[in-house]
């Protein structure tokens, strides 16, 4: 396979793909080319070349041209790549060695190379993966949802950054999405990107021009949430790796959080929480989507740490390892009673927690670290017991072992919750 640097001749060939319907489905916004546009986007490809010293070639294999290859210049420390293969020589993988030429070609020149495709086009995501890029962002372009991926050393501020939250050990803990600068983002691009990533939650920051002050909303693959506590862990060692340890603060739809960091570790503290003795209808319904026919002692309640979590005590280690619950009838539930996850716990001792929790309104079966619900439940407990201090151990059954240090002693209801947090390779 041969790159040819784009020049005069090479013309006619943008001009045929420019009005053939099965390439221009995937391009732009869509529509077909006129012959004066083709021809605006000749020269500039030219001028690319004069400035940059790279740009479009022409794909020639066995002597036959069989598509484009574009590297574009994108700022000091990125090149984007793009590529048309014709449609005469498509499931060839063509593709693919051409984004794997152009990616080696554009790391060669600067430290991170980026890539687009139409949210329709499948097939395209699958070959820049391929190619060893990652999904990084979202954005509406020409009206039309565009996925990016990108590969270099380290991200830009609108790529998403994968921490797991509560643990040491990326194989652990709750996996959570960080945008450190979502400025500009719609809801809509949020969301999409949080579907995306596909955890549980992923964080968008919006910086407050302050230094160590931001604005911070959390969405699930399925709906934005006001509060989530693995992954304001995870943005509060993202960005004190960025901007040095120290505190915190972060206005959330949940109200204002405070977080203190140092050595890989942030503590959070929570809105002032507060528990009510939930209904027995709820405890009913619940317990019959769970596959509950008995719970342990204590009362359940909906407990308040920056969202609502219903708290039900189970009666052995057993019965929690065995949780195997109706996902729709428990989702139903929830969004019917402002629930965002359900804190199934054994108490193995008064230091020692053991929990699970379903998350089936946010799209996933289950958290495997939930700092919101571990600040619910400890103001419960200092509600029922007086002020304490414990460890949640939370995650063992989904084999991501999650730590959250829970400090219920304040006497101002709000509670603290410690965990470390590190990157995903």
């Amino acid at each position: 396979m041969e790159f040819v640097r784009w020049a005069d001749e090479h013309f006619e060939h943008m001009l045929r793909w420019a009005t053939d319907p099965r390439m221009i489905t995937y391009v732009a916004d869509g529509k077909p080319w006129t012959p004066e546009y083709v021809a605006e986007r000749h020269e500039q490809a030219l001028q690319h070349w004069e400035e940059h010293g790279f740009g479009l070639h022409l794909v020639i294999e066995d002597g036959v041209v069989v598509g484009l290859a574009q590297l574009a210049d994108r700022g000091p420390d990125e090149i984007e790549i793009g590529y048309w293969v014709d449609p005469d020589h498509w499931g060839r993988g063509l593709a693919t060695r051409i984004a794997q030429e152009l990616r080696d070609r554009a790391l060669a020149r600067k430290p991170r190379v980026f890539a687009g495709h139409q949210a329709e086009n499948v097939a395209s995501g699958r070959v820049l993966e391929k190619a060893g890029l990652r999904y990084v962002t979202s954005k509406i372009v020409f009206g039309r949802l565009q996925h990016g991926y990108a590969l270099g050393v380290g991200m830009t501020d609108q790529g998403v950054l994968r921490y797991s939250a509560f643990t040491k050990d990326p194989d652990g803990g709750n996996p959570a999405g960080v945008v450190l600068d979502a400025t500009g983002l719609s809801d809509e691009e949020m969301l999409v990107i949080a579907a995306k990533v596909g955890y549980s939650e992923t964080a968008f920051v919006l910086p407050r021009g302050t230094g160590r002050e931001f604005d911070v909303r959390y969405f699930s693959p399925k709906a934005e949430v006001p509060f989530c506590g693995h992954a304001t862990i995870a943005t509060s060692v993202a960005l004190t790796e960025r901007i040095g340890d120290g505190p915190l603060t972060f206005h959330t739809q949940a109200g204002e959080i405070t977080i203190e960091t140092a050595g890989g570790t942030a503590s959070l503290t929570s809105v002032p929480t507060s528990t009510s003795e939930a209904s027995s209808e709820l405890v009913e319904a619940a317990l019959e989507a769970l596959g509950y026919k008995e719970i342990g002692d204590g009362p359940v309640h909906v407990g308040f740490g920056g969202a609502r979590h219903l708290l039900i005590p189970l009666k052995d280690r057993e019965q929690l390892a065995g949780l195997d619950y109706d996902f729709d009838a428990l989702r139903d539930l929830m969004l019917a009673n402002d629930l965002t996850t359900v804190h199934l716990f054994w108490r193995e001792s008064k230091d020692l927690v053991h929990a699970r929790d379903p998350f089936p309104v946010g799209g996933v079966v289950e958290d495997a670290a939930t700092g919101a619900a571990a600040a619910a439940f400890g103001g419960y407990l200092r509600d029922l017991e007086g002020p304490q201090r414990f460890v949640i151990s939370q995650g063992e059954d989904m084999g991501r072992p999650s730590r959250l240090e829970v400090d219920a002693t304040r006497e101002d209801r709000r509670v603290i919750v410690t965990g470390a947090a590190v990157p995903i390779p």
